[in-house]
């Protein structure tokens, strides 16, 4: 995933994510600014790699808004009845 926006003095900025899917999890690659970051699977939670991917893409990209916006997106677990 990449996006590109710009800032204050009319330059693109780039901001960019590699996700890959691994045997056991995924690894997130951001192209150098940071280490690369591993999500490992739980053998006792089956949603967990992938409620953790959601949230660092959005933590990534700053989608998450901030507890001062009217609106914020989240991730929520709802029990099946």
């Amino acid at each position: 995933m990449s996006t590109e926006i710009t800032n204050n003095d009319g330059k693109f900025l780039v901001w960019e994510l590699k996700i890959s899917r691994v045997a056991n999890g995924y690894i997130l690659d951001d192209g150098g600014t940071h280490p690369p970051q591993v999500i490992e699977e739980s053998e006792t939670d089956e949603l967990y790699a992938h409620e953790q991917l959601l949230w660092r893409t959005m933590e990534h990209f700053n989608f998450q808004g901030s507890t001062h916006d009217m609106e914020r997106l989240y991730i929520v677990r709802k029990k099946n009845k």
